[in-house]
């Protein structure tokens, strides 16, 4: 059986994550779903790291001037590694991964790493830029989750072609189950605090949709700031895990406003929601349509529009029997396609190639 290594990110344990799952906290039973790996032959070992006080703080450091790099956690790591004889290293995405393809040298495993956030290098702080040119060249393979991103990773940071895949996003559809019909009708929900969530476009919509339909409401699920009156909805700005299922089955669609980026922002929640079986209202930027058919399991909306943001919300709040058909559509294409089981398939083919 081949083995694989995974070093996790700071603050996160295999452990932790399993204790959680049992609690009904977090979906699957371990961090991205990737002990699923384990069913197409590839054996995992998770690594995390537990630092004193002193090599902690160097690492908050070292990840602040290098946009979130995992620096000292990896060379932390590196023996535990070296114990595991893992035939490859997995890194969910650059933060893991940039520091284990620089340490090439000292480790015979090739590293695969994904690619979350890294756009251009013009958008990209000057340390992590530096550190991303150099490591991304020697990874056996760089993987997104959103296609578009990847001509953009080989012509920026030197990545030939060959060594460039997408694979798509999966969730844990056992966790996130088809919601029966909301007991209260035009509940409009949202989640998400990246940089490129746009709510004050989704809080202007929404009080669009409000001047006609005027018992709509939002609830929005994020930690950045975000402004309503009170009998507009409720804003939830503490982390809510596992209860944003409470979210999804209280919602009429699931609406998801984003700036313009190439990196899938939002993608997390636009699955989730299909999976509740909750039509979708998204931003149409880049490598979206891959997961959202629009018109059949949700809506992709121009970005920066609001009309057409509040438009779409409208339509769909008016439409009980499109709403619903549209509902049911989007939990079958995400059992079909975009479930972490399938995305451990699709990872290990790409293992395997290494």
């Amino acid at each position: 059986m081949m083995r694989a290594f995974v070093p996790l990110p700071h603050g996160l344990s295999d452990q932790a994550w399993q204790d959680r799952h049992g609690r009904g906290e977090v979906p699957d039973r371990s961090p991205y779903g990737l002990h699923k790996l384990a069913e197409s032959g590839i054996d995992v070992e998770f690594g995390s790291t537990d630092l004193a006080r002193i090599p902690a703080r160097l690492a908050a450091s070292v990840r602040y001037r290098t946009g979130g790099l995992e620096v000292v956690e990896a060379f932390a790591q590196r023996k535990h590694r070296q114990l595991t004889e893992a035939d490859v290293v997995l890194s969910y995405d650059e933060r893991t991964g940039i520091p284990a393809s620089l340490d090439l040298g000292r480790s015979s495993a090739p590293t695969v790493t994904g690619i979350g956030w890294l756009t251009d290098r013009a958008g990209t702080a000057r340390m992590q830029a530096l550190l991303a040119a150099r490591a991304l060249p020697r990874a056996a393979a760089v993987w997104s989750q959103n296609a578009p991103i990847l001509p953009i990773v080989g012509r920026e940071w030197g990545v030939p072609q060959s060594r460039l895949a997408f694979v798509p996003l999966g969730i844990d559809t056992d966790f996130y189950v088809v919601q029966p019909p909301p007991e209260v009708r035009n509940v409009v929900v949202s989640a998400g605090e990246d940089r490129y969530r746009d709510h004050s476009l989704l809080v202007a919509a929404v009080a669009l949709v409000r001047e006609t339909h005027t018992d709509t409401t939002l609830e929005l699920a994020t930690g950045l700031p975000a402004h309503f009156p009170s009998d507009f909805g409720v804003l939830h700005t503490g982390r809510l895990d596992g209860r944003m299922r409470d979210l999804y089955r209280r919602s009429s669609v699931v609406a998801v406003a984003l700036h313009p980026t190439v990196t899938g922002s939002g993608l997390t929640v636009v699955l989730e929601a299909m999976a509740s079986g909750r039509p979708i209202i998204v931003t149409d930027n880049p490598g979206v349509s891959d997961y959202v058919e629009h018109g059949e399991t949700g809506v992709l909306v121009p970005p920066g529009d609001v009309d057409a943001f509040a438009g779409a919300i409208k339509d769909l709040l008016a439409d009980d029997d499109r709403r619903i058909a549209m509902g049911h559509a989007a939990s079958r294409r995400v059992r079909e396609r975009f479930t972490s089981g399938i995305m451990a398939e699709e990872l290990a083919r790409l293992l395997k190639t290494v």
